[in-house]
C-alpha cells in the first residue's frame, strides 16, 4: 500500500454541486495535469466547475482517526 495519495476538489455554485476525486500519482506536476483535464471534462458537460483544491496526502488511507474523543 502506498503512503501518498492526492485528492481533489471541484465546485459549480451555478448547480451547487461538488465533485471529489483520490488518485494515487507519483508527481505533483501529474496531479495538475489530471486536475485541468478533470475541470476540462466537467465544464464540457455542465459549464460552471473551478478547482478547489488539490492536496497531496502522505498517510495511508486506511490511517485515519474516526471520531475526536
Amino acid at each position: 500500500m502506498k503512503d501518498k495519495f492526492y485528492k481533489f476538489h471541484f465546485k459549480n455554485d451555478k448547480i451547487n454541486k461538488a465533485e471529489s476525486y483520490d488518485l494515487e500519482l507519483n508527481a505533483f506536476d501529474d496531479a495538475l495535469k489530471f486536475a485541468y483535464s478533470k475541470l476540462d471534462e466537467l465544464n464540457s458537460t455542465t459549464p460552471g466547475y473551478r478547482i478547489v483544491g488539490i492536496y497531496e496526502i502522505l498517510t495511508r488511507r486506511d490511517n485515519y482517526v474516526s471520531s475526536l474523543n
